[in-house]
């Protein structure tokens, strides 16, 4: 289990260490399948972080994609879940991702995305590179 966190710790790291083969995403940009890792966690709290990996497609502001659990942390909100449907937008600086029932809304810089959701009643913030899990490619 520790092994796995830091492998995890490290493929949330490496991206942000190397730089971005794919750039920043606009609302003028065209981009099949681009791969984020995001994790999210209660505001204020320390603990781990419930993480996803998404492909998402970028198409002149629109937002399409799919999310899958990678999560090691048990209960979150997409617990086990492979392929969930991803929609949003761009908007100049702006992101918005839908999945499921859950509105993350937040800024885009580069190639990272953060911002907040409401999660029952509680405020969670994200973050999301642009990267794969523990490939260390981008």
């Amino acid at each position: 289990m520790t092994r796995r966190l830091l492998l995890i710790g490290i493929a949330m790291a490496v991206p942000l260490l190397l730089a971005s083969n794919v750039g920043a995403v606009t609302m003028q940009t065209v981009e099949r399948n681009v791969p984020y890792v995001i994790g999210f966690h209660p505001l204020h709290s320390s603990q781990h972080p419930y993480l996803g990996q998404m492909h998402l497609n970028f198409n002149k502001g629109i937002i399409s994609g799919s999310y899958t659990d990678i999560s090691i942390r048990p209960g979150g909100p997409f617990a086990n879940a492979r392929n969930l449907p991803v929609a949003g937008g761009i908007s100049s600086s702006h992101v918005t991702l839908i999945i499921r029932h859950i509105t993350f809304r937040g800024t885009v810089d580069g190639d990272k995305m953060s911002g907040s959701a409401t999660i029952n009643g509680t405020i969670y913030q994200f973050s999301a590179q642009q990267g794969t899990p523990g490939s260390g490619k981008q």
